[in-house]
């Protein structure tokens, strides 16, 4: 059986669109994966010219992570198109019995992200990310496949509310895909986002029994946190990787990521080492009134021991048997949600509310696609509020 001039050696699978055949091309001599549409779904030649004219704008991607688009056509009253033949498995068969490790799930996320970011630019959004159309190939390659397919289904067709497969695969769908609202980019992401969710902790961040029971989840249910869940803790992945993966499935869009770069770019982060925060000198004024405060205090003691002088040791013996004053640092940020360190200790995200010994901490601040904020400060109040504006980073920096 042929479809134009492919020649079908095999099926490789089917999905709600159509079948997939492995086929090869005798003009250049090169296998192929051919998807085919099912016939129900062609449903005119308004439905055909959309088709091919999104095939062919999803032909013009070129990216080493995603599956290329070699040729599109009609025969035999339906449509089909010719992609790169990989070889490989997909995502959720290779990762079914071994998890993978950190190194490997910040490479998968972050080519995925990257790829999904370079699509989108070009105003193409896949609408169906899910680890069965993410392929991981002998050498080591990650590709995104079917690429634009749900975005080309005909919205008249009664066979889009059946399944929820067109719209999406119900468990990786958006809060936005499940309300039938305009999608963009960042509803790639979120897939993304239960994707890695899935890989680190062996569960996904919403469930249920049914199709009702799943979407009612995606819009209402908190994600349990990843540090929460045991496997993830067990495995030594860190918090800053909980704290991405949080952020990239929040329900509201304007909260997560927003480009497939700057996810990318977290990602990336979590095999970074920590590093410590800068120390920052006080303002001028302040170590003057310290040093004032210094000298007064000695000029007391000296009057009040009669020139007795206290040694290093009793000094800290007595502050020892002194109890440690405690004070409130409330810090918040604009956007919320950056990684809050004090003193080289990580204490989680802003907003959030410390109790502190009197003195001087080092703060820092760290959220994706803002620039680190970092200080000193000086603890003396009973309560002290740190408001900071975090200011983000310009584009090619």
């Amino acid at each position: 059986m042929n479809y134009g001039r492919y020649e079908i050696q095999k099926e490789l699978g089917k999905g709600a669109m159509g079948v997939v055949y492995q086929a090869h091309d005798p003009q250049i001599d090169r296998m192929v994966a051919l998807k085919v549409l099912r016939q129900d779904r062609v449903t005119g030649e308004d439905f055909v010219r959309r088709f091919l004219k999104e095939a062919q704008a999803i032909g013009r991607l070129s990216h080493p992570n995603i599956v290329t688009v070699y040729d599109v056509g009609k025969d035999q009253n339906t449509i089909y198109i010719a992609m790169e033949f990989l070889d490989g498995h997909p995502l959720d068969e290779v990762f079914r019995q071994t998890p993978p490790d950190l190194e490997k799930i910040v490479d998968i996320g972050a080519k995925v992200a990257t790829a999904l970011g370079y699509s989108h630019q070009r105003g193409i959004i896949h609408r169906d990310i899910k680890p069965s159309n993410i392929m991981l190939t002998r050498d080591g390659q990650v590709k995104i496949t079917d690429f634009g397919v749900a975005r080309i289904e005909d919205p008249k067709t009664p066979q889009m509310t059946q399944s929820g497969e067109i719209l999406g695969t119900p468990n990786y769908m958006s809060p936005e895909q499940v309300k039938g609202e305009p999608v963009d980019g960042r509803s790639d992401l979120y897939s993304l986002g239960v994707i890695l969710y899935e890989l680190s902790t062996g569960k996904r961040p919403h469930g249920g029994k049914n199709l009702a029971a799943i979407f009612h989840a995606i819009l209402q249910e908190a994600p349990v946190s990843p540090m929460a869940v045991e496997p993830f803790v067990s495995r030594g992945l860190p918090s800053t990787l909980s704290a991405i993966l949080l952020k990239s499935i929040d329900k509201i869009p304007e909260l997560r990521y927003q480009s497939g770069g700057a996810m990318a770019e977290a990602l990336s982060a979590c095999l970074a080492p920590a590093r410590p925060p800068v120390q920052m000198p006080l303002p001028e004024k302040k170590v003057k009134f310290h040093l004032i405060a210094a000298l007064t205090l000695g000029l007391v003691v000296l009057i009040a021991g009669g020139g007795f002088f206290y040694s290093r040791q009793h000094t800290a013996a007595l502050k020892a048997r002194m109890p440690l004053a405690l004070v409130a640092l409330q810090v918040e940020s604009n956007p919320t949600g950056a990684q809050l360190y004090v003193d080289g200790g990580f204490q989680g995200q802003t907003p959030g509310r410390l109790d502190l010994p009197l003195g001087s901490h080092e703060v820092r601040l760290s959220l994706p696609g803002y620039y680190e904020w970092e200080a000193q400060i000086q603890l003396e109040e009973p309560e002290t509020p740190l408001s900071i504006r975090l200011i983000p980073v310009a584009e090619g920096e």
